[in-house]
């Protein structure tokens, strides 16, 4: 394989070294280009192809979120270019970690510089961050991705209803908590941002003109899917237990 030439090559190596180490990972999660949780530890990468100011600027904002922030970049050549030791340096005086991904064929991963942990955070703002990672049912981005569309919780939040309503023609505020997604599903409902939901009554939610056509549409294609054979298996169970 080719030197690395974008960010979102990295992302998959990266990925499986957090798996591997027990983590459950997001990619581009409120600007996070990943975002990875392990019990009540949250850890935060930001990804550069090359070593530069920004990614350091972009780590020391993370830095708020949680102390756990590593900044990933193709491995440099040598740690004795003076260059390298002049970035392992900053990084170590800014507690920022390094991840280092190979170029070569099996993109290598490494972890060169932990993290300095003793940092104040911004509990709202972590927070913030936390509820977006929860919400996601999977990670259906790509870290490191510039002008793509990002798959959000609300974005999954409003699929999931338009799918439930596809399933059940209409939807009960009451009948929600049985589905399992009580909350998100119900936003979803009340904002209705993309215009896909009618009203019916005081509580009852059926498919507008837009959600129809959101259906058939190739936009969400991947993720209506995705909850259109979640709700299949679990109206089979549902018939099955009755």
């Amino acid at each position: 394989m080719a030197k690395i030439q974008k960010e979102t090559e990295m992302y998959e190596p990266v990925k499986k070294m957090l798996l591997k180490m027990g983590y459950t990972v997001r990619s581009e999660v409120k600007d996070c280009d990943i975002v990875a949780v392990k019990d009540d530890e949250m850890l935060v990468v930001e990804m550069k192809k090359s070593f530069n100011i920004t990614v350091v600027y972009q780590a020391m904002d993370r830095r708020s979120i949680t102390p756990n922030v590593y900044v990933a970049i193709p491995r440099p050549s040598s740690l004795r270019e003076k260059n390298t030791r002049m970035m392992m340096r900053l990084l170590t005086e800014l507690g920022i970690g390094l991840i280092t991904v190979g170029n070569n064929s099996l993109r290598s991963v490494d972890i060169w510089l932990e993290p300095n942990p003793v940092k104040k955070v911004n509990s709202r703002r972590k927070n913030y961050v936390k509820k977006e990672f929860d919400q996601r049912t999977e990670d259906r981005n790509t870290g490191g991705s510039t002008g793509k569309k990002i798959v959000t919780a609300y974005k999954e939040a409003s699929v999931l209803a338009l799918c439930h309503i596809e399933a059940y023609d209409k939807i009960k505020m009451r009948e929600i908590k049985t589905f399992g997604y009580p909350d998100k599903m119900k936003n979803a409902l009340r904002s209705n941002f993309f215009g896909w939901f009618e009203k019916y009554g005081k509580f009852d939610y059926g498919l507008s003109v837009k959600g129809l056509e959101a259906l058939d549409g190739e936009e969400f294609k991947e993720l209506i899917d995705y909850y259109r054979e979640e709700i299949k298996n679990k109206k089979t169970v549902q018939e099955d237990n009755t």
